[in-house]
């Protein structure tokens, strides 16, 4: 007689990462002989003058790059945004990038000009002028 050999389910005890259960509040550290104390929470939006900089992965381009010429020569005269591309090149950069994609161009349009946070301190007037006009064009033309 033939023994019956079982098979059990493989079973593993890392789980897909959607059905993972936790929150990052309760995320337990490692405790090294009672050396660890975490750190106090501030509430949500009460460091709202935080200098965020420090955080950022990478430092964003913070000049022209050759396609953003080549883009910003491309344009009509009248709806070329100098005061934007002298102020904030890397906004510039982004355009360039994207201007052939509709969905995210149109994206950061709203992004730079709808204040979803409330607490944004805006754009220069001239700055703000010519994304406007860079918008309309856009618009227009896709």
């Amino acid at each position: 007689m033939r023994a019956m050999k079982w098979r059990l389910p493989l079973m593993s005890i890392y789980q897909p990462r959607f059905k993972r259960q936790f929150n990052d509040d309760e995320v337990t550290l490692p405790v090294l002989r009672g050396t660890y104390k975490p750190a106090p929470r501030t509430p949500a939006g009460a460091d709202s003058e935080e200098d965020w900089s420090r955080v950022r992965k990478a430092t964003p381009v913070n000049y022209l790059q050759p396609k953003s010429i080549e883009w910003l020569t491309s344009l009509p005269s009248d709806v070329r945004p100098m005061a934007l591309v002298i102020q904030y090149p890397r906004i510039a950069n982004v355009f360039a990038l994207h201007w052939s994609n509709p969905a995210t161009c149109r994206a950061y349009f709203d992004v730079l000009l709808v204040d979803h946070h409330g607490k944004r301190k805006g754009f220069p007037v001239d700055v703000y002028r010519d994304l406007w006009t860079l918008r309309d064009y856009y618009y227009s033309c896709f």
